[in-house]
């Protein structure tokens, strides 16, 4: 078998037939996709278990557990020689896999990247096409994992992966202390560690849905990009492996609204500070005015004296002041 086909589905049922039709109608044939039910409690499972398809698997938890657990669970029953993941929500080109499967084996990569997708939004003929992200050309070609990771999205579902690559590596999802829609930090950045280079192209597209209710979880979910951020410093750590030039965070609107939220930042940052400075060009200044006003406040208080809670208007005002 070529490719496993990894969707984590939970109370997916206005999502899920389209998305799994769009898996099982690749020109890609020779593949699998496993569906890892966790635990819905709406009609996902009866609509999965309506397909006719000897090639879809179903996995069901019997209680909740999220949805690092479920794309793990689904990698430890993959038996394809490449493994991708794909959102419950979203769906692909029809040769989509077929595309990501010709680079692999073209190249021998044990990560393949395509550039493209589009995010689709509820409203009618509203959609937006991925950019070129500064250093992905139209013609494909080899680039060094560090600036894969720097400048691309780090989202699973954009890559292709070797299953042997992610077995003999221990590389898999984290754990529930990592918050859901974050946990693609960890994977990619620990699968970067262990990969020299990341063969890019731009490919047929991946169909992203911008719902709305994960549309309003952006903003709190930055915060939870640094406690993924510090995850995966900590395993690198662990496991001996260097982070000299990769990013170690990105900022964004971060909403710093608790002491706690605080106090972890200025512990992480306090540990990163060092390296960040001497690779400003891998961040934002939005990051590094995050990390500063951080680490220049001495408590929580402190910085709301001068800053706002949502820090990135904090940043906005100061770019004001100085024009």
């Amino acid at each position: 078998m070529l490719v496993s086909v990894v969707i984590p589905v939970f109370n997916a049922a206005p999502f899920i037939a389209k998305c799994v039709e769009s898996a099982l109608g690749q020109t890609l044939s020779d593949i699998e996709v496993i569906c890892v039910d966790d635990h819905s409690r709406d009609d996902s499972l009866s609509i999965l278990n309506g397909f006719d398809d000897p090639r879809l698997r179903i996995i069901r938890f019997p209680e909740n557990r999220g949805v690092s657990a479920a794309r793990n669970a689904g990698l430890e029953a993959a038996a394809g020689e490449y493994v991708y993941f794909l959102d419950s929500d979203d769906w692909l080109d029809a040769d989509y896999l077929e595309a990501m499967l010709s680079k692999a084996k073209e190249t021998g990569e044990d990560i393949v990247v395509n550039s493209n997708y589009i995010e689709e939004f509820p409203l009618e003929g509203k959609r937006a096409l991925s950019s070129r992200f500064g250093f992905v050309e139209d013609v494909p070609g080899y680039y060094p994992i560090e600036l894969v990771q720097n400048k691309f999205p780090p989202v699973v579902w954009a890559r292709l992966f070797r299953r042997s690559f992610l077995m003999e590596n221990g590389i898999r999802f984290p754990s529930a202390l990592v918050r859901s829609g974050t946990e693609d930090i960890f994977f990619t950045g620990l699968a970067s560690s262990f990969a020299g280079r990341g063969f890019v192209f731009r490919g047929p597209y991946y169909h992203y849905l911008q719902r709305v209710e994960s549309l309003l979880h952006q903003r709190d979910l930055c915060y939870h990009n640094i406690v993924s951020f510090k995850a995966l410093n900590d395993e690198r750590k662990f496991r001996g492996l260097s982070t000299e030039g990769l990013r170690l965070f990105y900022g964004g609107t971060v909403m710093l609204d608790e002491k706690e939220k605080f106090d972890f930042a200025k512990a992480f940052f306090s540990e990163i500070a060092p390296e960040v400075r001497r690779h400003k060009e891998l961040y934002a200044p939005l990051d590094l005015f995050l990390m500063e006003a951080i680490l220049s406040s001495e408590d929580y208080s402190c910085f709301l004296e001068k800053y706002n809670p949502n820090i990135s208007i904090s940043f906005v005002r100061s770019r004001m002041r100085l024009r």
